[in-house]
């Protein structure tokens, strides 16, 4: 069934990257300054205050690092793809990279491969430098 398998690639998918992604926000919420958060208490915030107003906007750097290489993960997602349903039932679970891979090394259309390759690389060039420029701003 489609929707079976294109939830399953999901699972996994988010499986896999879930203890990365929490090792990378609790190194942020380590490095986070103590002092900060001591005088908030001092000053009477709920910790409800704290989290928002004080934690959530110091960690805001390190949850975009986070996503984005979370999102730029998804973008060459191949293997988990390959070897649950090698883009079935039909093409319903056949992602960018197993679409050029397919195209590539089974129907040997290696100029259409390079250039699909090729803007795949510009679109992930572009989001990067945009991402990086507005979190450069908001720093």
């Amino acid at each position: 069934h489609t929707n079976t398998a294109y939830i399953s690639l999901i699972v996994t998918d988010v499986w896999q990257w879930t203890p990365f992604m929490i090792l990378v926000l609790l190194a942020g919420l380590v490095a986070l300054p103590k002092d900060t958060l001591e005088a908030a208490e001092i000053d009477g915030a709920s910790e409800w205050q704290k989290v928002r107003f004080i934690t959530l906007p110091m960690l805001k750097p390190v949850i975009v690092v986070a996503l984005l290489i979370r999102s730029l993960d998804s973008l060459k997602l191949f293997d988990i793809v390959f070897a649950m349903t090698q883009g079935g039932p039909g093409t319903s679970t056949e992602t960018l990279s197993y679409y050029i891979y397919r195209n590539g090394f089974e129907y040997f259309r290696m100029g259409y491969t390079a250039a699909m390759s090729y803007v795949v690389l510009a679109i992930v060039s572009t989001v990067i430098a945009l991402l990086l420029e507005r979190l450069r701003e908001t720093t």
